[in-house]
């Protein structure tokens, strides 16, 4: 079953991690996949592994901080493809943000908002006139558990936080032109970009005690969300923030009950 079959999909942050397994799920859906990565080395990588299993998928360098980059994005894709029919924004940053807020400078504060929050602001802005175009369309943004008050990173809650808030915003003004907008909320997902965070020290991922499961999660878990809400399958599905943590929110929950 090609749940996603003549969809033509945009991945921000598809060179690695979290995105490239939404890109490798959605091509084998059926999708067209454009791989969107400021890294030139790991979004060909993303292309090569998906055209190796049979999908189609092509390659666009972009910063989404940069809004001459998404333009070009979104028009080079319509130019190719003939339409956009689904936008995942999984384009983040997450290092350098455990300090307490008076010790955060204006420097990583903005460097944090520009990609987290700004670039999907960027990405929604060139892309939704071609989805009004095309009569419908699916936005899927990645947020965090964060966005939800799990953990201490201030600046990288506050982006999630509001990149959840942009998507109801959207699901909002949209829902009556057929296009969706959803966010998944990620707990611990073990990617090259955590595994980075916790070698340097600048992020403690939650312990496998404080999960539901015996587990991290995978990219390829918060893949399987995002083809869902992608999908036709979830059509009557907008403004939610799907929480994929392996209940991690919940247990903490329960444990500040207790306490």
């Amino acid at each position: 079953m090609n749940r996603l079959q003549g969809k033509v999909s945009i991945i921000t942050g598809a060179g690695s991690g979290i995105g490239r397994g939404i890109a490798e799920k959605f091509a084998e859906e059926g999708s067209i996949v454009v791989v969107a990565d400021a890294s030139p080395a790991g979004g060909e990588e993303t292309v090569e592994l998906i055209r190796a299993a049979g999908g189609t998928a092509n390659f666009q360098q972009v910063d989404v901080t940069k809004a001459e980059d998404v333009e070009r994005l979104a028009q080079d894709t319509i130019e190719r493809y003939g339409e956009i029919s689904v936008l995942v924004n999984n384009a983040g940053i997450s290092s350098g943000d455990t300090l307490r807020i008076h010790e955060v400078t204006e420097e990583a504060w903005d460097r944090i908002m520009n990609v987290n929050l700004k670039g999907v602001f960027f990405c929604c802005k060139y892309v939704l006139p071609a989805m009004l175009e095309r009569g419908g369309g699916s936005i899927v943004n990645i947020a965090s558990a964060a966005a939800m008050g799990m953990g201490p990173r201030a600046a990288y809650a506050a982006s999630k936080g509001g990149v959840a808030s942009l998507t109801r915003s959207i699901a909002f003004q949209y829902g009556e032109y057929n296009i969706r907008a959803n966010a998944i909320c990620p707990g611990p997902v073990d990617t090259p970009m955590s595994r980075a965070a916790r070698a340097n020290g600048t992020y403690k991922q939650a312990p496998i005690v404080d999960l539901c499961v015996d587990r991290r999660g995978e990219p390829e878990d918060i893949a399987y969300a995002a083809l869902y809400l992608a999908s036709d399958e979830s059509k009557y599905v907008t403004s939610d923030m799907m929480l994929v943590d392996g209940g991690a929110m919940r247990l903490r929950a329960e444990q500040f009950r207790n306490n």
